[in-house]
């Protein structure tokens, strides 16, 4: 059978379909032409579904179609992208391969048709202009005289910095006055890199983007947002950096324009707007979840001190994978919580140990960085709680719930007391009216959580759910693990869920489901937090732990065994740190501190139907103390 990569790398759009019609492979010319990625279409699609032709007898795709039973000559005909409505023409040619599958070669003209009508018209234009050769190029020179007067000055009035630079990076002598404020100096005959601020550690990068833009190896649309964004200004104000082409002959990038824009007040604006809206969210999610809002505020403090605590010493390998654990948790409650600020601070003390996790001490340069991190956060913490003293009220010690019983249940108690001698009984029965709350009070306000980070990364959920959520706890002793069961959730949208249109094309509802199960007995608490996005596949773990872990063999290991180490510490299925995972700390952290509670964590994971986290711990709380006392 004929290895189809050997299309990979061939410049026409190469489509190849089983005997159904349905998409066996498509190189990434076919992908981009159709408007869609390989890993959706091929084995999931139908290449009627996505294209169709005018030519009549080629789609759907029928043992009557031409080149189903020899090669079709060279058909050029109109087409149709179903999907994105998009028109043109193409030339292709069916060829089979074998009994179960045919080549679809497809060359698009629709640009070079284009550009022939386009350039009969300039060609009948040139002829209509050489008539009057002469006195047309002496007007148009006289045009242009003054619409480069018109435009010099327009780019001077608008207070942009505009300038060029060439394939070897040399900016040009064309630029407006105001790069001298935006940009803080004249680009004529310096670097692109040099007047842009580039870092020198990321100009080897800046150069190499550069030359693929001059070169094209992709759309320079798609190459541009690769440029930098942002200019660094020596007085913090926000400078956008927007990049476009100058063509030449043969339509080849010969310089490319910078237009440097000061959006400082937008900027701040936006960043004014999205503190109130982080304020108002924050303000509703302490209205719902009052006492679980109140419990993380006085946690945030303990987890300073330990932090603190650590920093004080030297900071070895383990203090750093214990600091990364805290500040990771923190990050994700205050997230959760819309704490923006202090969510911002504890990822920016993270990106300071970052590089030494593996190195196993932090210098002391860095160590200082970092204490003076920690002291910011706890600075803009306390300054927090003053200034919304009015709003929250947390008392000095470590208890902050506020119990409320309706008088039916305190009537109804009284008289139960003066029935029952039984102490025993009667404490039972206290515990469960005034002390233990549901278990549903300290799971639900995920679901804002969930549906936060759904939105920040362009995918949908439906509400979470939670069966069992009537079984009643003590709080108190599961405040930790309620804690860091933020990472689950986190893990589930970001690592689990597909996103809509990927959802769609494997048949499933655009927006996944999350599902929680509690359940009590004798031996704990059980609980099962499930997804139904694309599962844990063993093979990609496998290959993760080579890379990660080359020491270590994991050969003999089952599959089920294998997803377990997605809990390992620093393991991470991500290339890079992301907003919410690849950090390796996520379940790491969720496992430690059902770990500490005396609990158990199991992961099962089915390829495309999704990911399951068994958690079992025990049953905690004063009631076994208070019936001993009795």
């Amino acid at each position: 059978m004929l290895e189809f990569s050997v299309f990979d790398f061939i410049l026409d759009s190469v489509i190849v379909v089983d005997e159904t019609g349905k998409i066996a492979y498509c190189n990434e010319m076919a992908a981009t032409f159709c408007q869609t990625s390989v890993r959706r279409v091929v084995g999931k699609a139908m290449f009627s579904d996505i294209m169709a032709f005018a030519e009549p007898g080629l789609l759907p795709f029928t043992p009557q179609s031409p080149g189903f039973a020899s090669p079709s000559s060279l058909i050029e005909t109109a087409f149709n992208l179903v999907k994105v409505e998009k028109v043109g023409k193409v030339q292709l040619t069916v060829r089979p391969v074998d009994e179960k599958h045919w080549i679809f070669f497809i060359h698009d003209v629709s640009l070079e048709e284009t550009l022939a009508a386009k350039y009969r018209q300039e060609l009948k234009k040139t002829e209509e202009y050489a008539r009057n050769l002469e006195i047309l190029v002496e007007a148009r020179t006289a045009e242009l005289r003054v619409v480069n007067q018109t435009l010099n000055a327009i780019l001077d009035s608008l207070g942009q910095g505009f300038f060029t630079f060439n394939s070897e990076g040399v900016c040009g002598s064309v630029f407006t006055k105001a790069c001298e404020v935006v940009l803080e100096g004249t680009p004529k005959d310096r670097k692109a890199w040099e007047v842009l601020g580039v870092p020198a550690k990321e100009e080897g990068q800046f150069r190499q983007w550069m030359d693929s833009s001059f070169k094209e190896l992709l759309p320079f649309d798609d190459l541009k947002n690769l440029g930098p964004s942002l200019f660094p200004h020596s007085q913090h104000k926000h400078v956008a950096l927007e990049f476009y082409p100058i063509r030449r002959e043969k339509n080849v990038i010969n310089e490319i324009v910078v237009v440097a824009t000061d959006k400082t007040a937008e900027h701040e604006a936006q960043v004014a707007l999205e503190a109130e809206r982080q304020y108002a969210a924050m303000i509703v999610k302490y209205v719902k979840n009052k006492e679980q809002f109140l419990q993380f505020l006085v946690s945030v403090r303990t987890s300073m001190d330990t932090l603190t605590k650590m920093a004080e010493k030297v900071l070895d390998s383990a203090a750093i994978s214990e600091s990364f654990r805290v500040l990771h948790t923190l990050e994700g409650e205050a997230g959760t919580f819309s704490l923006r600020e202090l969510r911002l601070l504890s990822r920016e003390s993270q990106h300071i140990l970052e590089p030494f996790k593996s190195a196993g001490a932090v210098p002391a340069v860095e160590h200082k960085t970092y204490v003076d991190s920690l002291v910011s956060m706890r600075a803009q913490f306390e300054k927090f709680l003053t200034e919304n003293e009015n709003v929250f009220q947390i008392s000095d010690g470590e208890d902050v719930r506020a119990v409320e019983v309706a008088f039916h249940d305190v009537e109804k108690f009284g008289k139960q007391l003066s029935q029952f001698p039984n102490a025993a009984a009667l404490i039972t029965k206290y515990n469960d009216i005034f002390l233990k709350v549901p278990i549903d009070s300290r799971l639900k306000y995920f679901d804002g959580l969930v549906q936060g980070v759904a939105e920040r990364l362009g995918k949908k959920v439906k509400p979470l759910i939670i069966e069992g959520g009537d079984i009643r706890i003590f709080p108190d002793p599961y405040q930790k693990f309620f804690s860091s069961l933020v990472h689950a959730f986190r893990n589930a949208v970001d690592h689990g869920l597909e996103d809509p249109t990927e959802r769609e094309w494997g048949g499933k509802d655009p927006a996944g489901q999350l599902r929680v199960k509690v359940i009590q007995d004798a031996k704990g608490i059980h609980l099962t937090i499930s997804d139904d996005g694309k599962g844990i596949d063993p093979a990609v773990i496998r290959e993760k732990l080579k890379t990660k872990f080359p020491d270590r063999d994991f050969t003999s290991q089952s599959d089920e065994e294998i997803i377990q180490n997605v809990a390992l510490p620093g393991f991470s299925s991500r290339e890079s740190v992301g907003e919410f995972s690849g950090r390796g700390i996520g379940l790491d952290a969720l496992r430690e501190e059902v770990q500490n509670i005396g609990g158990t964590l199991h992961l099962k994971s089915k390829v495309n139907e999704g990911t399951t986290i068994e958690i079992s711990i025990p049953n905690l709380g004063l009631e076994s103390d208070l019936l001993r006392s009795a």
